[in-house]
């Protein structure tokens, strides 16, 4: 049976399509009744943001087609560094969609985190030679995802009789109801998790910030997310809830500047709501109750609105102490505190 090259790279597990300017096959590419979510990007930088954050929320290997070259990024469990590469590595010519299909197959098997594919054979035209191989499977891509593991209310419950998950329980009970500003991140976190919508998605960045939304936030409502990777890949994939038609909260620590900023000029444009929590040193806000009136208008309002929160992530220490009789927890706060500080060094140098 003939497929359309949007339905081979479903066929991969591919759940968007992330297209350069000029890249005038994008629409054929996403041909048929089964295919990628076609995202536009204004540039080259903006595209791996969008595609790694598919890839980072399980979406399917984020893709990204300039017009001639679809590069693809898979999920890995190894942290993610916070500066996105420039393209690397070389292409690899596929004159044949079952070449495309062991190039993928052969990726997954390898661990590979990116290849570079340069499709030789059409692509405005039905591939009858597009069934996948018999001994290859792909998993489907996901559109919604579930919470992060450790955050949901269940998990708080099922391990009360955990000592280190009673110290955790204990610490954030009592820096959340330090109401005062600067807040402390369980106190923002808390915030956050009361006045989440159902159809709220928080994305978070690596670092401090994640870190206590990880172990913090227990919403009532919504879903949530911790990213390995930083703050305009949490950006990137607050920006995919919301093309999903959800309300995407993304939590970063620094002002969107930079690509940051770019992609909340792509999402005004695509129409997407969108809400960033920045936790940081500025902010006009006096108490909690401020901020949980703020982030209520927010949710409620239409487009992309910036919130930023004075927190003080002194109290980090506590959290990562707390954890490191859990060596897997313990392995996870290290990479996220290490990757706010290799973020931070990234800032110094700027």
């Amino acid at each position: 049976m003939a497929m359309t090259f949007g339905e081979l790279l479903i066929s991969v597990g591919t759940g968007h399509l992330v297209a350069l300017p000029g890249s005038r096959a994008a629409r054929t590419l996403a041909a048929g009744s089964t295919s990628p979510r076609l995202v536009p990007a204004p540039d080259e930088i903006c595209a791996r943001l969008i595609a790694l954050a598919a890839a980072e929320l399980d979406q399917g290997p984020g893709a990204c087609w300039d017009g001639a070259v679809l590069t693809l990024l898979f999920p890995t469990d190894a942290p993610r560094d916070p500066a996105v590469p420039g393209p690397g590595g070389p292409v690899e010519e596929v004159a044949t969609p079952a070449e495309l299909l062991r190039a993928v197959s052969a990726a997954r098997s390898a661990g590979t985190h990116e290849i570079r594919l340069r499709p030789t054979f059409p692509l405005d035209t039905p591939l009858p030679d597009a069934v996948p191989l018999q001994d290859t499977t792909f998993p489907a891509p996901v559109t919604h995802v579930t919470a992060t593991p450790g955050v949901t209310a269940d998990n708080a419950d099922n391990a009360a009789d955990n000592p280190i998950s009673r110290r955790l329980a204990e610490i954030v009970g009592t820096l959340a109801a330090q109401d005062e500003a600067p807040l402390t991140p369980a106190r923002a976190a808390a915030d956050l998790a009361e006045t989440l919508p159902t159809s709220g998605f928080v994305v978070a960045e690596a670092g401090p910030a994640g870190l206590w939304i990880e172990h913090a936030m227990r919403p009532a409502h919504g879903r949530v997310r911790v990213l390995r990777a930083g703050g305009p890949v949490a950006l990137a994939g607050a920006l995919l809830a919301g093309l999903h038609g959800d309300i995407g909260v993304a939590v970063v620590e620094d002002p969107p500047v930079g690509p940051a900023a770019t992609l909340l000029h792509l999402a005004s444009a695509l129409d997407v709501d969108l809400v960033v929590e920045v936790w940081g040193q500025r902010g006009g806000l006096r108490r909690a109750a401020d901020h949980r009136q703020r982030l209520r208008a927010a949710l409620r309002g239409h487009g992309v609105r910036v919130i930023e929160v004075p927190v003080d992530f002194t109290s980090t220490k506590l959290l990562v102490d707390a954890l490191t009789d859990d060596t897997e927890d313990a392995l996870s706060a290290k990479d996220s505190v290490d990757a706010g500080k290799h973020q931070a060094k990234l800032r110094s140098q700027q």
